[in-house]
């Protein structure tokens, strides 16, 4: 029975160290994909495709930091990472990737900018309403000013920060044509899209106000932004406020009423007849 409880003990005792282990690998990782920006998939798709020459460069670095066994064991079981067969720790994760910046040419930096802007940039969603008398200059001013706000004018979010802190490893000028980049970025975007979608705007206006048409909306999609612009009708001049849905008057649901008396009226007298 001691014998039984020794060695209850001593597995419950592995199994602790196990699940601690574990737990200490989920921990890792999830400090690195924070000090990448909240994702880390992008950086370890870039690590994978990584050259002979360039891996090389990593790993003897990574060799010189954690030792000769470290290195061997990463270029022995790097296919396997890849495969997914075998699945990389955090610490070792956190190990290789702070050595990517240093060797990584600065338009991958760029790529590794964008990437994640792509899930974290701002979003916004707005309705304008037009009517078709407003004149397309007025039209395209108002588009372009909700443009400025909502797509150009954005606090860069912490994610984005610490993204930017690992590019650059601490060098101010690389994480500035980090951020220069990313505006001009955006700015691209939202230049490439007026382009394209104000000339089919103003054919829709020119149509709603020829055709005397009651309601036409046109969508601009400018990266996780949207304005939609509705020419209707029912507003003066250019809004946010949507008109109201007209509803059946008083008068009218009087009436609606008064039938409804006439009819009850009418099959009573039928029954006592």
């Amino acid at each position: 029975m001691a014998r039984y409880n020794r060695s209850y003990r001593g597995q419950r005792s592995r199994y602790s160290v196990g699940r601690e282990l574990a737990l200490e690998h989920i921990r890792q990782a999830e400090s690195l994909s924070r000090e990448l920006g909240g994702t880390d998939k992008d950086v370890k798709s870039y690590f994978f495709s990584l050259n002979k020459e360039q891996l090389s460069r990593v790993l003897d670095e990574y060799e010189q930091l954690h030792g000769r066994p470290a290195s061997e064991y990463a270029r022995k079981t790097l296919a396997k990472w890849q495969s997914g067969s075998v699945h990389m720790s955090g610490m070792v994760a956190e190990r290789l990737f702070a050595l990517l910046p240093k060797h990584m040419p600065i338009e991958k930096k760029f790529q590794l900018t964008e990437s994640l802007w792509q899930h974290l940039g701002p979003s916004s969603s707005r309705n304008l309403y037009v009517n078709p008398s407003v004149s397309f200059d007025e039209v395209s001013a108002a588009v372009k000013s909700h443009l400025e706000v909502d797509v150009l004018s954005y606090k860069i979010p912490e994610q984005m920060e610490r993204r930017f802190e690992w590019l650059s490893q601490g060098d101010i000028e690389v994480k500035q044509e980090l951020l220069n980049f990313l505006r001009s970025k955006e700015k691209e975007l939202a230049g490439e899209s007026l382009r394209i979608n104000l000339p089919i705007l103003y054919d829709h206006i020119n149509t709603a106000e020829g055709d005397n048409t009651h309601h036409l909306a046109h969508k601009l999609q400018i990266g996780r932004n949207e304005i939609v612009v509705n020419i209707t009708n029912a507003v003066d001049g250019i809004t946010e406020v949507a008109p109201r849905i007209a509803t059946s008057s008083s008068s009218d649901t009087d009436w609606i009423w008064l039938w409804w008396i006439i009819g009850i009226g009418l099959l009573i007298v039928l029954f006592n007849g």
